[in-house]
């Protein structure tokens, strides 16, 4: 035991010189880039001016060390001004005085040697003592000398007398006095923890509210000596407090939040007082963790989990008292910085990982608590509240700091509360089409709040959704003749609406869409064209599967299906070619492939033998026609053979 001691306390010893020892470098390593600064700045003269002053310093290094000559710098650089010359001089003397004086001091290691030789008689003597009061130590507790009360008592106060040492030591050599404060703090919680475990001194309640007050005094402590770690240190210490003490395992849930909502008030206070953000992250994930076996488990109904329906909402009302904390929290720090990133260096500040980690983390915690403690009869109005207030905190962080990132994600839980409010009232085809118009909406609504096509784009990218759930329509039977569903129900309702709205969209991005710098129209491929592709692709399906739910022979519908492509696809290609609009006349020139590609290796093996004949010979003769008009064309417009000449040069 007592050699377990020495060489703890050597150990400590050996660490407190050698962090000593590296504060010191890393104090002459700051003042020393603070000096190639302030000599680089020149003073506050021109910037060549402070070139110049740099190199004039530089050049004054050497001859003072080869010359010793306190006013070389005069003779350095020829085209430095007198006021730069001496202001640089200046600078550069005092800092080799201080350094000389530094030099002249002794070291630690020569301080400490003299410390032991003075009074070296009663160092060992106390040194002695401290050996022979661990051995007594050691051999009460052997033979139960010192009951269970003295025992924990010597921890709680050995270990306080350890913090204050450390408290101390912060305002002479900050990584003593951290060191010393948290072994300090944590030789008391042991010792507490102790009391309640082996000898049941404490009560859970009260060993929690011990613990409490250790966290306490390390915040108070840190924000004291505005040390940002022990910070974090007593936001953890707080955080486990509960599981340490057995006191989440026994205390009900409205108790449990209510002492995470006083963490929660702390750690935003100290992030406010102090700037220091890092313990926002800690904070929510530690209450996140707490959450999870109620947000995760069907068991935590109205009456379980000690959740009768008074204590049930207040649970949930803490729970989302909370989470809109640490949400207000991560869009008024953001419009904090924005503003002081405005005022120093005129640009906008942008959102950290912090701010979106602590709206997930929020969005995670609404969700679950709205899914598991809210009656399903009040979900969607609940979770269309939440929806309200995410859409209003994005659209004030976007106003505020035009920072697109963070309004992306609380517009994305928005649109995700939306979703789920509206898949909670409705279902199947019904929640296909709500699914459709909030999209559309949603996607122009961002335009118009922000005035910015891209994010109206990337929120038009959400009509996958739809897009996906409307498939079901396409293959229901209800497109089959034998149904006799005919063409107008719910399917068909479905993909006409899925045209119309990507049709929409896709004619709102064109009249909206970014021209290039000189003014001109850009007919580039583009979003908008997209858009419209996948509605006339919806089009194209509504009329197939109309001709084979409406006709008795398949082949007939076939036909009637490719005349009518085969007429979009060449009217596309030549008002696109006589216009020079090169996306329409590729995408006619595809449509026409296609239905080439269609009638080659599918029509030709199953089509009836006089209805091959007539598809064949009147798809043929549509095909020759346009040979003349595209005769025609080109005679009328040279520029057109031109051009066909270029790109096939180019090919």
């Amino acid at each position: 035991m007592i050699y377990i001691l020495l060489i703890i306390i050597l150990a400590i010893v050996f660490f407190a010189k050698m962090s000593d020892t590296n504060g010191r470098i890393d104090q002459l390593r700051t003042e020393l880039n603070k000096l190639k600064q302030q000599i680089g700045a020149g003073q506050g003269g021109t910037v060549q001016g402070a070139g110049q002053s740099a190199s004039v310093a530089a050049s004054a290094t050497s001859n003072s060390q080869t010359h010793h000559q306190p006013h070389a710098l005069s003779h350095a650089q020829p085209g430095v001004s007198k006021s730069e010359l001496s202001s640089a001089e200046a600078l550069y003397m005092k800092k080799m005085h201080e350094s000389k004086e530094r030099s002249n001091e002794p070291r630690s290691e020569d301080v400490f040697l003299a410390w032991i030789k003075e009074n070296w008689l009663l160092k060992i003597g106390v040194l002695m003592i401290l050996v022979g009061f661990g051995w007594f130590v050691s051999y009460a507790f052997t033979h139960n000398w010192i009951g269970p009360v003295g025992r924990i008592a010597i921890g709680v106060v050995a270990g306080a007398l350890i913090a204050f040492f450390g408290t101390m030591r912060l305002g002479k050599n900050l990584t003593q006095g951290i060191l010393f404060t948290v072994l300090g703090s944590a030789l008391v919680i042991i010792s507490i923890l102790s009391g309640q475990y082996f000898y049941e001194f404490f009560t859970p309640l009260m060993a929690l509210g011990l613990i409490f007050l250790v966290a306490f005094y390390v915040t108070l402590t840190a924000l004291a000596y505005s040390t940002e770690k022990l910070a974090i240190y007593g936001l953890v210490i707080s955080l486990f407090a509960p599981l340490l003490s057995h006191v989440a395992f026994d205390l009900q849930p409205v108790s449990m939040y209510l002492y995470l909502l006083i963490i929660s008030i702390a750690t935003i206070w100290v992030s406010v007082a102090k700037g220091w953000r890092a313990g926002l992250p800690i904070g929510i994930t530690g209450i996140l963790l707490y959450s999870i076996p109620i947000i995760t488990s069907s068991r935590y109904s109205v009456d379980s989990f000690f959740l009768a329906e008074p204590s049930k909402y207040t649970t949930l009302a803490l729970a989302y008292i909370i989470s809109f904390l640490y949400l207000f929290i991560s869009a008024w720090s953001l419009i904090q910085k924005d503003s002081i990133e405005k005022t120093a260096t005129g640009k906008t500040a942008g959102a950290t990982a912090g701010d979106v980690y602590l709206t997930i983390v929020s969005t995670i915690m609404i969700l679950g608590f709205t899914m598991s403690l809210v009656p399903t009869v009040y979900q969607s109005l609940v979770l269309a509240l939440w929806m309200i207030a995410f859409a209003i905190s994005g659209f004030v962080v976007f106003q505020t700091t035009k920072n697109e990132k963070l309004f992306y994600i609380h517009s994305l839980v928005a649109i995700l509360f939306l979703a789920i409010a509206t898949s909670v009232e409705l279902s199947g085809k019904t929640l296909t089409v709500a699914f459709a118009i909030e999209v559309a909406i949603i996607a122009i609504a961002s335009f118009l709040v922000t005035n910015r096509i891209n994010i109206a784009k990337a929120f038009g990218v959400l009509m996958v959704v739809p897009l996906l759930m409307s498939l079901e329509s396409v293959v229901s039977e209800n497109w089959s003749y034998d149904s006799g569903a005919g063409i107008f129900h719910a399917d068909f309702a479905i993909l006409l609406l899925m045209a119309v709205l990507l049709g929409v969209l896709g004619a709102f991005y064109r009249a909206n869409k970014q021209l290039n710098s000189d003014g001109t129209e850009n007919r580039g491929f583009g979003f908008h064209h997209l858009a419209i592709i996948i509605s006339t692709a919806y089009v194209f399906g509504i009329i197939w599967l109309s001709s084979h739910s409406v006709m008795a022979s398949q082949d007939t519908a076939v036909l009637f299906s490719l005349f009518i492509y085969t007429i979009v696809g060449l009217v596309s290609y030549f008002v696109g070619l006589f216009n020079e609009y090169h996306v329409l006349k590729r995408y006619g020139a595809v449509v026409l492939s296609l239905v080439v590609l269609r009638l080659i290796l599918v029509d030709v093996w199953q089509m009836e033998l006089a209805l091959r004949v007539v598809t064949f010979i009147v798809l043929g003769v549509m095909f020759i026609s346009t040979a003349f008009i595209s005769k025609k064309q080109k005679a009328e417009h040279p520029e057109i053979v031109a051009e066909e000449i270029n790109n096939t040069l180019h090919n």
